[in-house]
């Protein structure tokens, strides 16, 4: 069910609005997918039946009235649990709310719960939670993505009919991916990351999921915009008002042998253009040097960044913290080492290296001359086109437990994701086909999300 599905059984009486939330808790139950670390539900089923008041009196309904949302457990909540899928914040209750929840609290939204993730987003499984490991729906022998995979699964399980996780580089698009939904990210700074549990400041952006494009744009209109509190962040201008889209000028990605994108993907992407094509035109190949060596850029970058930002996770400022201990270096050692899961303590040695002195940060100067110069590319191919098209992932879904046997799996986040982030640029990704998981993602230009949305709703009825 979409949001205008909801809002015309909503006015028709064929629904109330505590009904239908007592429906969405029973559903979460019985599937048992461990879509969510934390319930909402006394106060959910409060604020439904104020609705429900409320809907006694009025003929038209808000944007967002009576929809459940479903929010990623890296998303600060005044007086709800936030963990980030970790041990060391089990029983962390935020004082206050991110800027985006502040927002959807001027809403008649319904929050539902918090959900699953990798342990502070680290990982594109869903396997590195301190918590269970999330089930797709789609096909429960294949991992549902990450590092949003709770996110997408309760979208995809009809456990919420939209919701928010965070994309460092891909993270909510690859689950979409691969649950089967729609994924959203969009410009940096265009939804504030004030009370938002960083990863990797520079790549960081929050995400939205949805089973159609519509719904994403009512809940991006609700949560964008500037913060008081986020210098970051930004007012979108709508660059969409009086322009033909059948006029757009679309690009796709060379998707060159080294890619090793997979056949099955291959072969609907391939399917896809030609739909697009037979709409608005032969669309132009085009090429990005330097993109096998992106996913290396990523990974040094994204590492160093998560080894500055994991230092307030220390047992004094926040998480949990030993009792007994010898002295202040014994005191950090041992909560990182009984707090922290395999993938973090990972990333933080990673991070450690790649910034040491010794090696005069020479692994960081060559991921960011890589980033500068795939950057300068991209924009000057987005000044001749509108949009640029690829598959979101070159990889097919893996099944449950091949990620966590290998430590390099949880870095390959598709390099088609992560050009995205490094870019700076909005991306949404779509599935292709009805009965199969594979997605094409479509990059738009900086700041310019909205005229993509537009676009992308428009190519999803062509798909």
């Amino acid at each position: 069910m979409n949001i205008k599905e909801l809002h015309k059984k909503y006015l028709n009486k064929e629904l109330t609005v505590e009904a239908y939330i007592k429906s969405v808790f029973e559903n979460i139950k019985t599937n048992n997918y461990h879509a969510y670390i934390s319930l909402n539900e006394e106060a959910a089923l409060d604020k439904a039946k104020k609705l429900d008041e409320k809907l006694k009196d009025v003929k038209e309904l808000s944007p967002l009235f009576g929809v459940p949302v479903a929010i990623k457990d890296n998303i600060l909540t005044k007086g709800l649990k936030t963990t980030a899928g970790s041990k060391s914040l089990s029983n962390y209750v935020p004082i206050y709310n991110a800027d985006l929840i502040e927002k959807l609290n001027l809403s008649d939204y319904i929050l539902i719960g918090k959900t699953n993730m990798d342990e502070f987003a680290m990982g594109s499984s869903s396997e590195t939670s301190y918590y269970e490991t999330t089930i797709n729906p789609y096909d429960p022998s294949l991992t549902p993505g990450g590092s949003s995979g709770g996110s997408a699964a309760a979208v995809a399980a009809d456990e919420a009919i939209v919701s928010l996780g965070t994309d460092t580089g891909g993270s909510s698009r690859n689950p979409a991916d691969f649950c089967h939904i729609v994924g959203f990210a969009p410009s940096y700074g265009a939804i504030s990351r004030y009370g938002v549990i960083s990863m990797s400041n520079s790549l960081d952006r929050v995400g939205i999921m949805a089973k159609k494009v519509s719904d994403v744009k009512i809940l991006f209109d609700q949560i964008r915009g500037k913060s008081e509190n986020d210098f970051t962040s930004l007012d979108l201008e709508n660059t969409s008002e009086n322009k033909d889209n059948k006029k757009i000028r679309l690009a796709k990605f060379n998707l060159r042998d080294e890619y090793k994108v997979d056949p099955d993907i291959l072969k609907s992407f391939n399917e896809s253009i030609e739909k697009l094509e037979a709409e608005f035109g032969q669309m132009e190949t085009v090429d990005v040097d330097y993109l096998e060596y992106i996913n290396s850029a990523y990974t040094v970058i994204m590492s160093i960044e998560v080894e500055a930002n994991m230092a307030r996770i220390d047992g004094l400022r926040y998480g949990e913290s030993v009792s007994e201990y010898e002295n202040t270096d014994d005191f950090y050692i041992q909560n990182r080492t009984e707090n922290f899961g395999e993938e973090v303590k990972r990333r933080l040695a990673l991070g450690n290296f790649f910034a040491s002195k010794d090696n005069d940060q020479i692994y960081y100067k060559k991921a960011m001359q890589v980033r500068n110069l795939v950057k300068k590319q991209i924009d000057e191919l987005l000044n001749e086109y509108d949009l640029i098209l690829s598959p979101t992932t070159t990889l097919k879904a893996k099944k449950v437990g091949e990620t966590s046997q290998d430590a390099n799996a949880s870095f390959d986040s598709g390099l088609f994701n992560t050009i995205t982030n490094l870019s700076n640029l909005p991306a949404i990704s779509i599935p292709m086909k009805d009965d199969q998981i594979g997605s094409l993602q479509i990059i738009g230009k900086r700041n310019d999300d909205l005229r993509l949305l537009d676009i992308a709703e428009e190519i999803e009825g062509l798909l």
